[in-house]
């Protein structure tokens, strides 16, 4: 199976504060690197592209583009008011070639191989799948 992986990574992370959540470190490397450098282990994973933001695309080259020009990710531009629109501005660049196409936030860096392997295994049966996990923590409702 060839997968191609769009990554997400327009969003203006207003909840996060005045930093930009992708530059944070996590373990010396920015946490969209982490991201993106667990699917560039994967055999099956024959395209990464990121969605970047795009009112600050060139910064967001800047910031990034050395590093995912190394992991071979293709940058393209990604929506300005929605999720929906970053994908399907990279669905637009995935390769015919590609199996199926795995669509993963880019502030999301902690995707274990156990889990992907089982969403490999049902989308080789099923047209469409998208994970669930159970909570482990603990959820409070404040009103």
């Amino acid at each position: 199976m060839q997968v191609a992986v769009i990554i997400p990574a327009a969003g203006a992370s207003s909840r996060f504060g005045d930093r930009d959540k992708l530059q944070e470190d996590l373990g010396g490397r920015p946490l969209l690197i982490r991201t993106v450098e667990f699917f560039t282990k994967r055999d099956e994973v024959s395209q990464i592209i990121v969605a970047g933001p795009p009112a600050s695309m060139s910064g967001f080259r800047e910031r990034f583009g050395g590093q995912l020009s190394f992991h071979g990710v293709e940058l393209v531009e990604g929506g300005a008011d929605h999720r929906w629109q970053s994908v399907k501005a990279a669905l637009e660049s995935v390769d015919s070639t590609a199996d199926c196409v795995a669509v993963h936030d880019a502030a999301r860096p902690a995707l274990s191989g156990g889990l992907f392997d089982r969403l490999l295994l049902a989308a080789s049966a099923l047209p469409a799948v998208v994970p669930a996990i159970p909570i482990s923590g603990t959820m409070k409702v404040v009103g």
